[in-house]
Formats: structure tokens, sequence, C-alpha cells
């Protein structure tokens, strides 16, 4: 669809913005919290995105972040503290649109597969410990170029 080919770019060239430290227009050097309504906004689209594309918000919120010239490491921290309540709304918001579907497997509640909530969720909790090390131990520039990887994959996954 269009709109994945938009998000797929989007990825790819936040990917690249990211890898190079390509500044963005207008940025700086120094961080610059976003008022409430880049909150709002940003937040809105973040959840949204994640909602419909089924992927995490930090691959979101981390550039957005980024942007706001928040150091890598703080990023990564505020995107993963995040990531619950988008998980939650998205969840919620799943299981109440799936209600009363015919066609959902057993072990479903709406479009939430429990099963999969449960692999998911035991082997997230068991690997973000070793996530959380290995983030303060890279270099700043190291985590960016990583995530820069990462978005490039969602990208070309998205255009594919």
């Amino acid at each position: 669809s269009d709109l994945q080919t938009v998000i797929g770019l989007f990825a790819i060239a936040m990917s690249i913005q990211i890898a190079f430290n390509l500044p963005p227009k207008g940025g700086g050097t120094a961080y610059r919290p976003p008022g409430r309504s880049w909150l709002v906004g940003g937040g809105t689209i973040i959840g949204w995105a994640s909602a419909i594309f089924g992927i995490g918000g930090g691959s979101l919120a981390v550039p957005f972040l980024l942007w706001r010239n928040l150091p890598a490491q703080q990023a990564v921290g505020t995107s993963a503290a995040c990531g619950l309540p988008i998980a939650i709304a998205g969840a919620l918001s799943f299981m109440w649109f799936g209600h009363g579907h015919a066609d959902l497997p057993a072990w479903s509640i709406g479009y939430v597969y429990l099963p999969g909530v449960l692999g998911i969720a035991l082997t997230s909790m068991a690997s973000a410990r070793i996530g959380v090390r290995l983030a303060h131990r890279l270099s700043p520039t190291l985590l960016k170029r990583l995530f820069a990887a990462l978005l490039l994959v969602i990208g070309i996954n998205f255009l594919l």
C-alpha cells in the first residue's frame, strides 16, 4: 500500500540520518525538550503507526527523541519506558475491536493470541536486561549506528 511505502521510506531516511549523524533541519546540538503539541502529535502518530503496522513504538520514538538531540542511551531508555503504555493501549484496542469474531483461533481474546503474548513477553523480559547492559557499554555512536541498521532493515521490509 502507499502508506506502507511511506513508512518504509521514512524508516530508511531516518536510518541514513542517524547512521551518518546528519543534523535535522533547524537542529542544533543541545537537547530541545518537545512542547506539549509535539508530544501529543508525536505520541499520536507513533501509537497509531505502531498499532497499524505491528512495530514497536521504539522504532519511531527513538528517531523522534534523537531528532530532539536527546542522548542515544536516554532516547533508547525513554522509548523502552513508552513501550509498555503503547503496547497496553494497542492490545486493549485489538481485544475490543476483535471481540466476537468467529474465525479467531482458540486462546484468543479478540485479535490478541494469548500464547503469542506469553512467549513474546517472557523472551522480551529476559532479553531486556541484556539489552540494557549492552546499551550502557556501547558508545553512543555505535548504539546510534546499530539502531540505524535496525531501522534500515525495518524500512526495507516495509518496501518488500
